[in-house]
């Protein structure tokens, strides 16, 4: 079996080492393949060659442009907003917020006065702008590339992210009668995205929950849908420690190998580094401040998440007893020495806190009781969040989410005297939502099995661009024309007038205040100074225009 893997950037390795892994280990032939790649974040191309030698690397692939790649975005960026009108949505404000921010056309910002709209209006319209997706015509570099490398299977991942440019390679591989998959990479892709816009063959998840997410919010077959349970956490199953207590806890800089609480952070979406280090430190000060004697002493280490560190880098709990920041900087989550020292740090730890992070899963694994609490600033992000709904007990969750920080010492004061509780509520979990196949399962054998199987069907009828698409163009045309107008504007002089009128009104106020009470008797000399300013703007304006 030929797979081309079309990973949405570097960074997704980490979801998915194990199944490129188990595929070449199989004797498959696997190209890895990038939209693109972030300077910023620790992983990137080279991290691909270093990890997978027999594995070839495409690097980053050929992306659609000119005017069909910029209506199709704007297009997308709609689609992927009017998801967030539906009523289910009225509760995640953030969510909705930064869909808007990030690909939403300013000349369609009015939709967000929209507060919500009929679940069966949202799907119509979602019909309706997918349809206007299929009559997008087809890039002919992408499909060039696709015939080039001619694979059995295109694996793509996410393809939920916010106006993907993915779309096109399904579209162009369907075009081709090349096989399609889509392998869901982390637990809140289905619900905090976007929509997967067009069907492709084959979609991976993990459980049943996902499986019932895919259907209703992406609008997939439940027959093109496979659960094989989270691959991502099958190396936690069988992983053993290395080091012990004593050396780990010499390692991070715990000032001794007594028991530790180990606060997971977030990424930058759910806690911006520079909100979770204030917090932190009203979380610790309420555990020092508690009743129990054991929550007084315990030490704490802090593990930034991987991402979301910036504000981390500087140490700034070094004034705290018994606290540590461990690592201090970015890291590479793929790193083999990094790895080790995550799973050492919930091995070793009497109990996990964080806000809304998938380290809690982790932590389930391992059998730690995990903890949470609701917080002014995490509001958007936690409840506002569907799938942080899965981690409550009453969904079948495992974690203990508190409404207070008196609330949450007390939960910890609590499990901490008889773990076994929460021992047994995480191994439920973990049965259902990480190993839905039974817990001697992994999940990687599963995923790479439904490859196979979908590569032995017969290939697909080749799908091209739909014959009635010329008669949908001049609506596609007209619908982007809002947004090239606003676009164009935004770019001209305009910027530069309220650039402008902005200094000119704020040096008019500086010169009154400076004035003071002396303007009854140097209004001439006031005047000049204010017309020489307005000269000024004038002439700036002018010369911008």
């Amino acid at each position: 079996m030929k797979i081309l893997f079309l990973m949405g950037s570097p960074e997704y390795l980490r979801f998915f080492d194990s199944v490129i892994g188990e595929l070449a280990a199989r004797g498959h032939q696997v190209t890895l393949a990038v939209g693109y790649g972030r300077e910023k974040k620790p992983v990137g191309l080279e991290g691909l060659h270093a990890h997978f030698p027999n594995v070839r690397v495409a690097g980053v692939v050929p992306q659609a442009e000119g005017m069909w790649a910029d209506i199709a975005f704007r297009l997308r960026g709609i689609m992927d907003f009017v998801r967030y009108l539906h009523p289910r949505f009225a509760a995640a404000p953030a969510l909705r917020a930064r869909m808007k921010r990030k690909v939403l056309p300013s000349a369609y910002h009015w939709l967000d006065a929209i507060p919500r709209v009929a679940p069966d209006t949202v799907r119509r319209l979602e019909r309706v702008l997918m349809a206007g997706e299929q009559a997008v015509p087809l890039n002919r570099l992408i499909v060039d590339f696709l015939r080039n490398e001619a694979p059995d299977v295109l694996l793509v991942s996410p393809l939920v992210a916010s106006a993907s440019p993915q779309v096109d390679w399904i579209k162009a591989a369907r075009a081709c009668g090349i096989r399609t998959a889509v392998c869901v990479a982390s637990w809140d892709n289905l619900t905090n995205k976007g929509l997967m816009r067009v069907e492709p063959d084959l979609v991976v998840v993990w459980n049943d929950a996902q499986k019932r997410e895919a259907s209703e919010y992406h609008y997939i077959p439940a027959e093109k849908v496979v659960t094989t349970g989270a691959q991502p956490f099958d190396r936690w199953f069988a992983r053993q420690v290395t080091r012990e207590r004593d050396a780990f806890c010499a390692r991070v800089g715990l000032p001794d190998d007594g028991p530790f609480i180990l606060f997971t952070g977030s990424s930058a979406f759910i806690s911006r580094s520079n909100v979770e280090v204030p917090f932190v430190r009203r979380w610790i000060a309420s555990l020092r401040a508690s009743d129990d004697p054991v929550l007084q002493r315990i030490n704490i280490l802090v593990r930034p998440h991987p991402y979301n560190y910036h504000s981390w880098a500087t140490d700034p709990l070094a004034d705290l007893s018994g606290v540590r920041v461990f690592p201090p900087r970015g890291y590479n989550p793929v790193d083999e020495e990094n790895r080790a020292d995550f799973f050492d740090s919930l091995h070793h730890c009497t109990a996990v806190v964080g806000v809304n992070t998938s380290a809690m899963i982790e932590a389930a694994i391992l059998g730690r009781p995990v903890f949470s609490m609701l917080s002014e600033e995490f509001a958007g992000t936690q409840e506002g969040t569907i799938h942080f709904r899965h981690l409550l007990p009453e969904n079948g969750g495992c974690v203990r989410i508190a409404a207070t920080l008196d609330a949450h010492v007390a939960q910890l004061s609590e499990r901490l005297a008889d773990p076994g509780g929460s021992r047994a509520e995480a191994r439920r979990f973990v049965s259902s939502f990480i190993r839905p196949h039974g817990l001697d399962r992994p999940a990687t054998p599963l995923f790479v099995e439904a490859l196979e199987r979908l590569a032995a069907q017969p290939a697909p009828a080749r799908q091209g661009t739909p014959w009635w698409a010329p008669l949908a163009w001049p609506v596609l045309w007209l619908a982007a024309l809002p947004a090239w107008a606003v676009d164009r504007l935004a770019a001209g002089p305009l910027p530069a007038v309220r650039k402008h009128a902005s200094w000119a009104l704020h040096r008019a106020r500086k010169i009154a205040r400076g004035a003071g009470v002396r303007i009854g008797t140097r209004w001439q000399r006031l005047a000049k100074r204010v017309a020489r300013v307005w000269h000024r703007s004038i002439h700036r304006l002018q010369r911008s225009s």
